[in-house]
């Protein structure tokens, strides 16, 4: 058997695609990438395993402690209300559950660019993005990621049906209608 095209000292046993011979399992997983081993049976995406439950994020205990989380939860949580609106309310905790994990891509796994499945999603995502800049611009990346990840955990608490997040987030925090103001339907 041959020696490892990459190491020169191990046996070469699995056939690497990017460098047309055999590697040693070491030199596999070490030298790893999307653009060289995109199609080999050896490479999993990372997206596929990430998960999105161990994000930082902080307790429902706190956040009921500190008005001022909460206010920065509204920023996130009253754009995509706003989002849901611009939809006609069409929107469903799913799409809204993707947008999120599509930001905690970026601002936690550190993702340059973001992939999106369809048009609605990549709409989404922009429109909470931007209010996470203009609302939050003073928060550090570690306090949006906790605030995503709470909203993330909120998501799938309110799992009961198609849109009890989004009913509940606009009963209670309303629509983003400016940096920091927000509109809740059905108050005088």
């Amino acid at each position: 058997m041959a020696k490892c095209l990459i190491c020169n000292s191990r046996k070469g046993k699995r056939k690497c695609i990017y460098k047309n011979g055999f590697i040693c399992s070491l030199c596999c997983g070490e030298s790893r990438s999307f653009d060289k081993c995109d199609g080999c049976t050896y490479y999993k995406d990372t997206k596929s395993i990430r998960n999105y439950k161990k994000v930082p994020f902080f307790s429902l205990s706190h956040m009921s402690e500190d008005f001022s989380l909460q206010d920065q939860a509204n920023a996130i949580e009253s754009a995509i209300c706003k989002f849901d609106d611009e939809q006609n309310g069409h929107l469903d905790d799913n799409v809204i559950k993707k947008i999120i994990k599509q930001l905690l891509d970026r601002f936690h796994f550190k993702d340059e660019k973001t992939a999106f499945s369809n048009k609605l999603e990549e709409n989404g995502f922009i429109s909470v993005d931007r209010a996470i800049k203009e609302d939050l611009s003073s928060k550090s990346s570690d306090e949006i990621v906790k605030l995503l990840g709470t909203i993330y955990r909120s998501v799938l608490r309110h799992n009961e049906h198609r849109r009890a997040y989004i009913d509940f987030i606009h009963e209670h925090v309303g629509s983003r209608i400016g940096k920091g103001a927000r509109l809740i339907k059905g108050l005088p």
